[in-house]
């Protein structure tokens, strides 16, 4: 699958990890209001940071353990999935969806 790289600035942003966007997710961020695509953009940049801060041994054993691991994380009324592959560096987002309403 395709990958189209991110406008990310390395000179801005010292993280181990790039963030890149799927073809899929891009068509899917264009979807959306301005604001909800930087919180989304601002969340993945936080958790590629976190993982600089996790340390170099941490680093090491996820390159070991796991060659890419799916996560999500909620932001506002979207479910944001992506891949994190320690081998390549990169967290990938994968798909923007809006999450199904929740029964109180």
């Amino acid at each position: 699958m395709p990958h189209v790289q991110s406008e990310m600035n390395h000179s801005e942003h010292t993280t181990a990890y790039a963030v890149e966007v799927s073809a899929a997710a891009w068509k899917q961020l264009s979807q959306l209001p301005l604001e909800i695509y930087q919180r989304i953009r601002g969340e993945l940049d936080t958790v590629a940071a976190r993982l600089v801060r996790m340390g170099t041994p941490t680093l090491s054993l996820l390159k070991i353990v796991c060659q890419v691991t799916s996560l999500s994380i909620m932001v506002g009324e979207y479910i944001v999935l992506y891949d994190m592959e320690p081998d390549r560096g990169y967290l990938t987002l994968r798909e923007v969806a809006r999450r199904l309403p929740h029964d109180t």
